[in-house]
């Protein structure tokens, strides 16, 4: 006699429905967990819930919040997340079980529990339920469903395969942050530190060359040839691959050198490392931005579902192991993820001049307020100060007629971790005034980090500290700095971080809010990034992209930004023509 009919399905949640990583996000297989949930949910027609243990110290809430963060709630109330801790028991028990039938207001035996541990589903079996044990890694029972696209842009194909390999590239990214902190540390004389040297030399062997460059070689670019992309369009990739494979042996031979007591070795590492670090960041750039979007333009629906799956094939398997290394090294280099490897910013000021922008300079200084009380409930001490350049003690007058009264005002004598020059339609003015002038250089010939957004890089411009660093900024001045030689990223970009860490800058306007959060990422570790990106919207907007030293892409319009441009760059960044004139006046 057949038992009652299921009405809800529990899933476990690590290595059933994805892996979590060593800061604790949970990543979802893709595009298996996806097509599974839909599945129970859309054609099944069953209520989903997740059964979870979860570490003393995580609380319940921060387990919820693990689950939002990897987009699970579109499929299951946040009611139906059952935690041990709200139980009172673990798995493989079957009084968590029986809770989480109860908490759904059913008979265990209409509920159906799928894990990977067979000590669980034995114990939801004793609970009364049905359970059915699920392979980890992932069975590929989905893989082969063709995919739709996301919606495509001129830098975004929509195609599962770029983004699993953009993907791929986060993970390079934090290897080459680490590459580039050891190189720091041999070059500042400090010991060579052995064990993350080695470690990295393993990953750049193991994960990078054997599993990465091989999935584009042998399967992606080959494939591509074969539906009709050009081989020319792609040459670079394997002339990049083969560079880097020499960068790899030449590291593992200066290892191999060190550890033999052969001190002059570091610096052979060190020249390796720099090497490989230029031509890993720029690859992955060009990559991303160009020759996946147009790789992905030539693939259909099954193409891609069937080189998603080859690549699987190719794969290291379970990524778990392999960001436990990465996060070893970072441990051992004492580097954030998601941040940089830079002293610990502790003192941080916001610049306020005479008609500075209400957006530019309220909303970060707001945002960086409320990262320093993040940072204050971990332990951590974070000053933020608005500072007024100009004369008197009253407040100052902003673009639209907000007058705000600062902390303080900018000395000459003043040093901040990080100083924050906004923008403004009095950036122009302030790009001449010797005393904003001078704190920019003095900080930035320190050492420290200089940010801007919007038009406030007209200031840094003029301070003559962007060098040949690839900068953004905002449409009404970006013509004129390309005139005068600064290096614009084009198309623009919402923000762009620098090489070496010290200068940060945004196209301001609607990506204030973006550009501060992923600066507070970038220099205060993904965690606090995460949370201050939830705390104000950005992070559901934006996703991961938070985490990157570039922000997202700009629309051109050419028409509307020569008008706009005609209308405000002299005001907004004189000419040195200008300025020349002024001051033989």
């Amino acid at each position: 006699m057949a038992g009652p009919s299921i009405k809800a399905v529990f899933f476990d949640i690590k290595d059933t429905l994805g892996y979590v990583d060593s800061p604790g996000h949970l990543v979802t297989y893709k595009p298996s967990t996806r097509d599974l949930l839909e599945t129970t949910r859309d054609i099944l027609g069953l209520r989903i819930g997740l059964i979870t243990n979860l570490p003393a110290n995580v609380s319940a809430d921060m387990g919820r919040k693990m689950v939002e963060e990897a987009g699970l709630l579109d499929f299951i109330g946040r009611d139906d997340i059952v935690i041990n801790h709200d139980a009172g028991a673990d798995k493989p028990a079957p009084e968590i079980f029986a809770y989480a039938a109860d908490r759904l207001g059913l008979k265990p035996e209409e509920c159906l529990f799928i894990g990977e541990n067979f000590a669980e589903v034995m114990g939801a079996q004793a609970a009364g339920m049905r359970a059915q044990l699920k392979p980890c890694p992932p069975g590929r029972e989905f893989m082969l469903k063709a995919v739709a696209a996301r919606p495509s842009t001129d830098k975004d194909s929509g195609r599962l395969s770029e983004l699993l390999m953009e993907e791929e590239h986060l993970i390079g990214r934090r290897l080459v942050i680490a590459a580039a902190d050891i190189a720091r540390k041999i070059g500042a004389g400090d010991p060579p530190p052995l064990r993350a040297m080695g470690l990295l030399v393993y990953l750049l062997d193991e994960y990078i060359d054997r599993y990465h460059h091989a999935v584009e070689e042998r399967v992606l670019l080959p494939l591509a040839f074969a539906m009709g992309f050009p081989p020319a369009e792609a040459a670079y990739v394997f002339d990049d691959h083969e560079m880097c494979r020499g960068y790899f042996r030449a590291l593992g031979a200066a290892l191999d050198r060190l550890r033999a007591g052969e001190a002059g070795a570091a610096a052979d590492f060190k020249a390796a490392l720099d090497g490989f670090v230029v031509l890993y960041r720029e690859h992955a750039r060009r990559e991303n931005d160009e020759t996946l979007p147009q790789l992905g333009a030539c693939l259909g629906a099954y193409d891609d579902a069937v080189i998603v799956e080859l690549m699987a094939r190719f794969g290291p398997g379970d990524l778990g192991p392999w960001l436990m290394l990465i996060a070893d090294i970072e441990r051992e280099l004492d580097l954030s993820v998601g941040g940089t490897a830079m002293t610990e910013i502790k003192t941080l000021g916001v610049v306020a001049y005479h008609r500075c922008g209400e957006q530019d300079t309220l909303v970060p200084y707001e945002i960086l307020k409320h990262t320093a009380m993040v940072l204050a409930d971990k332990g951590r001490a974070l000053s933020v100060k608005l500072l007024r350049v100009g004369e008197g003690d009253g407040p100052v007058e902003m673009q639209m007629g907000t007058r705000v009264l600062p902390d303080g005002d900018l000395e000459p004598e003043d040093m901040f971790d990080l100083l924050f020059v906004p923008g403004g339609l009095g950036s122009g003015e302030a790009s001449k005034d010797e005393r904003i002038i001078a704190a920019v250089r003095r900080h930035h010939e320190a050492g420290k980090v200089v940010a801007t957004n919007c038009s406030g890089i007209s200031i840094l411009h003029r301070a003559g500290i962007l060098g040949d660093t690839p900068v953004t900024a905002a449409s009404t001045v970006a013509r004129r700095l390309k005139e005068e030689g600064v290096k614009l990223i084009e198309p623009r970009t919402m923000w762009a971080g620098s090489k070496g860490g010290t200068i940060w800058t945004s196209a301001g306007g609607s990506g204030v809010h973006g550009s501060t959060v992923a600066m507070i990422a970038h220099y205060f570790g993904r965690e606090v990034g995460l949370y201050i990106g939830m705390g104000w919207d950005t992070y559901p907007a934006l996703g991961d992209r938070i985490f990157e030293e570039r922000g997202p892409q700009y629309y051109s319009f050419p028409e509307l930004e020569a008008g706009i441009q005609d209308a405000l760059e002299d005001m907004l960044l004189p000419r040195k023509v200008a300025l020349a004139v002024e001051g033989a006046a």
